[in-house]
């Protein structure tokens, strides 16, 4: 098995607005080969370019997560630290300079993916921490993958299968989830979940046709749009919802909290799991990475369990929950 040595320091330059703090974090993998391991013989030596818009803490949680990650899968007769790791921030630099060893890029958030979106290179590209959405909007490379934060519709409708024995869902889709429609009709039809939405264009819209679907439906599902669910409008949502029983599935473990039912989300670790089995696969097995989208591999599960308790809902644990979907996809 290979050694693993994980750094993290600013190398090269990188273009960026004025004010803006850019990170650069370096992550090298040193493979070791060892003559008696043949599935080693296509092992890619390099380093891993992982980059990062800012200092949000997520960003510094899920390369600490991916570190320890690859480094649980060391040899113990080398050197394999999951520590030592270290960032540099440059917020007036012009120019990124990839180091030649590069064999894999990683980046983390919409803005750090645009910015290498508009990079001149061959290196293989995964776009990490990007919404649906904003993955629309960037200008792919032929080399690029985007592994999204939202959920597969199918794990939020099996979400609702647990929440109602006869689950009729309400959507309600704005601008940046419109293109939700298409999947959740396929899906719901394959589950069985009889399905209603409203498509709004002004905010303005959301108290009157909300209500429409709550007297339609047994179940709210939420779906990430900022004309939609945003700071304004949470509370009337989630209250509404909630004096008319209509629990909601929310898209994050905050939005759990603030009154949702339940959420099935990509935690920093889940996603740093799925990114360590992807390097695993391109710097190992040498099967490259495969252009295109991908949907979180693995998930985590918040529960209000005081709301559950008020609609009078019982659920299984959240282990139990991500054990029951893992089941149901694998069949």
């Amino acid at each position: 098995m290979s050694g693993l040595r994980t750094i993290c320091g600013l190398r090269g330059e990188i273009r960026a607005r004025k004010g803006s703090l850019v990170v650069i974090c370096m992550l090298f993998l040193q493979a070791l080969l060892l003559l008696a391991s043949p599935s080693m013989a296509h092992a890619a030596e390099g380093s891993i370019l992982v980059v990062s818009n800012g200092k949000a803490a997520v960003y510094s949680e899920l390369v600490s997560d991916l570190q320890s990650n690859l480094a649980g899968h060391c040899d113990a007769t080398y050197d394999c630290p999951a520590t030592g790791y270290s960032l540099d921030y440059r917020s007036n630099s012009e120019q990124l300079s990839i180091p030649p060893d590069t064999v894999l890029i990683i980046t983390l958030g919409a803005k750090a993916a645009q910015l290498v979106a508009e990079w001149d290179n061959d290196v293989p590209v995964v776009h990490a921490l990007i919404s649906k959405a904003s993955n629309g909007q960037l200008v792919h490379g032929h080399r690029h993958l985007s592994l999204f934060l939202d959920q597969p519709i199918s794990r939020q409708l099996r979400l609702a299968r647990l929440v109602r024995q006869d689950p009729r869902l309400g959507v309600l889709l704005g601008p940046s989830s419109k293109g939700y429609l298409q999947p959740l009709r396929s899906e719901a039809d394959h589950q069985g979940i009889p399905m209603s939405y409203r498509q709004l264009g002004d905010e303005s819209q959301v108290g009157p046709l909300l209500k429409e679907l709550l007297e339609e439906n047994n179940i709210l599902l939420a779906l990430p749009d900022p004309l939609i669910f945003n700071r304004k409008t949470i509370f009337n949502i989630l209250l509404s919802s909630y004096h008319n029983k209509v629990p909601v599935i929310g898209f994050s473990a905050a939005y759990v909290k603030a009154g949702a039912l339940i959420a099935a989300f990509s935690s920093p670790r889940d996603i740093a799991s799925h990114l360590a089995d992807i390097i695993r696969s391109h710097t190992v097995s040498g099967s490259g990475v495969t252009p295109g989208i991908m949907y979180p591999k693995y998930f985590s599960i918040a529960i209000n369990h005081s709301v559950a308790r008020s609609l009078g809902i019982s659920l299984p644990d959240e282990a139990d929950i991500v054990r029951l979907i893992r089941q149901e996809s694998d069949r």
